[in-house]
């Protein structure tokens, strides 16, 4: 699915804006909630200010929590980050070609004018992802460590939005 979404946190300096990354595959809830949590735990180590920063760093082809150093991409030179995802930045030769584009800035009221169908906020001080509609509506709340999936049978993907609520874009 090529569903693009917006993910980052308020500004900490200015709470009536939105610093974010593009991410441009796969954006639904029932994706982007369980990865976010799996890269919170592996990669993040359960520290929602260091994902924070981690998404931060890149826009991103895709979040996958499985990737590693050797995951290759279907478009060359894009970059993996072990345990995040594959970024958007090319390089060549060791030699960016394309770099990244600065963090996205905006203020939520404004979000209709991007072109996503769907932004996630986390917020660090009560390890949430607040799901918004791509107008900047806000659908739901999630706390990160329930998005964990802990049984192998799609639990956490059930609490965490598997099905988009009726209201929202598909």
């Amino acid at each position: 699915m090529s569903t693009t979404c917006c993910i980052g946190a308020i500004d900490p300096d200015n709470s009536t804006l939105v610093r974010a990354r593009i991410v441009h595959y796969d954006g639904y809830p029932s994706n982007v909630l369980p990865t976010l949590a799996a890269i919170w735990a592996a990669h993040a180590h359960h520290d929602t200010a260091a994902l924070i920063t981690t998404i931060l760093a890149n826009d991103w082809e895709q979040l996958d929590e499985d990737t590693t150093a050797s995951t290759s991409s279907n478009f060359a030179g894009q970059k993996p980050v072990p345990g995040v995802g594959i970024t958007l930045a090319s390089t060549s030769d060791g030699v960016t070609v394309d770099p990244p584009e600065p963090v996205t800035i905006f203020p939520l009221c404004h979000a209709g004018h991007l072109d996503v169908e769907w932004i996630y906020l986390i917020d660090a001080a009560t390890d949430t992802i607040v799901v918004h509609t791509g107008d900047g509506t806000p659908v739901s709340v999630y706390p990160l460590l329930a998005c964990l999936s802990t049984d192998g049978a799609g639990t956490a993907e059930r609490r965490c939005g598997s099905q988009p609520p009726a209201s929202a874009p598909r």
